[in-house]
């Protein structure tokens, strides 16, 4: 998570103003959310938002803006339908979309709306997939096992109880549970 934290956190600070961040499901989304109120600039307020007509508010233009849509397709259409209104904001609003769902199969669809997000779309599993890959690729190279495989000789006591080990032992559990939720 540390390399989609970082992404988190450079998209809330690239002064656009609109950026979308794609979730696996509803827990990770609310992870997300929280996420984002522990990594915002100190500069901005932080609300979250269901509605799309707040994101084009006044008084809302120097909020940061958490957008968790009930509807996605009506999001994404009044974004599409209000970029004008979008481009005045001070403060970016975060678009929250379902990865492989409606909301963004209809972005793909609004040219508009997915130029003025290029570069502005993270989605934080993928990132935290490819983290993964490095980090297994590295354990790999380094214990010349995979994580299983080492874990495998530690549980049948053919790895002794070093400082080294334990400290194998600590990334192999971790990159074994990694590998387990995808």
């Amino acid at each position: 998570m540390r390399d989609a934290t970082a992404a988190i956190w450079k998209l809330l600070r690239t002064g656009k103003p609109v950026g979308c961040v794609l979730y696996e499901d509803f827990a990770a989304r609310e992870q997300l959310l929280e996420l984002m109120y522990l990594v915002s600039p100190r500069e901005f307020d932080v609300h979250r938002i269901e509605e799309a007509a707040e994101a084009f508010a006044e008084a809302e233009l120097g909020t940061l803006l958490l957008f968790a849509p009930r509807n996605e397709i009506d999001a994404v259409r009044a974004f599409d339908h209000h970029r004008a209104a979008l481009e005045k904001r001070t403060a970016p609003v975060i678009l929250f979309l379902l990865r492989r769902g409606s909301g963004l199969q209809e972005l793909a669809s609004r040219r508009g709306l997915s130029a003025m997000l290029a570069e502005q779309e993270i989605d934080p599993a993928a990132i935290d997939a490819a983290e993964t890959q490095i980090e297994r690729t590295r354990f790999c190279d380094e214990v010349a096992q995979t994580p299983e495989e080492w874990l495998d000789a530690w549980r049948a006591g053919d790895k002794p109880d070093t400082p080294e080990n334990n400290l194998w032992l600590h990334q192999a559990l971790l990159l074994e549970r990694s590998t387990r939720g995808h």
